[in-house]
């Protein structure tokens, strides 16, 4: 069972370089491949699925945090640890602004598939500098009512 989506020919397109290094560690010649494709080969379909799964992995791997506004009034950055997830939301209703957080455990192999969703719904990397600014925001005003 595949952990990650296929990539899309226009995200393939962005990595082409990288997908280029990948075929030739799986020791695939260009005019190899382009043959595959031709004669629409199952050997396509599994390669680019490896390579989708590979390129997700390290993707995923690469981030520590997220930052999701799914409307104008919602704010929500994640941190994701080893085996663990701490989120916290900012929202503003009725021209007051509401501050909640919490968390999730989750299996230590499971942490980028976790942030692989968070990515399919919108949320883009964001620095730690970022998460931690936000929970000092959240911080400073929680202690202060």
């Amino acid at each position: 069972m595949q952990r990650y989506r296929r990539l899309t020919l226009e995200e393939l397109e962005a990595v082409r370089q990288e997908f280029i290094r990948f075929l030739a560690s799986e020791g695939i010649a260009a005019d190899d491949w382009e043959q595959k494709l031709r004669e629409g080969s199952t050997d396509v379909e599994a390669c680019l699925d490896e390579f989708s799964e590979t390129f997700w992995e390290g993707a995923t791997g690469a981030i520590a945090c997220l930052e999701h506004r799914p409307d104008s009034d919602s704010l929500w950055v994640f941190h994701f640890a080893e085996s663990a997830a701490h989120v916290i939301q900012c929202t503003k209703q009725d021209g007051k602004v509401h501050w909640s957080q919490g968390g999730k455990n989750y299996a230590q192999e499971a942490r980028g598939r976790e942030i692989f969703l968070m990515l399919e719904q919108g949320a883009l990397p964001c620095s730690e500098d970022r998460f931690n600014e936000v929970r000092d925001q959240m911080t400073a005003v929680t202690h202060q009512a």
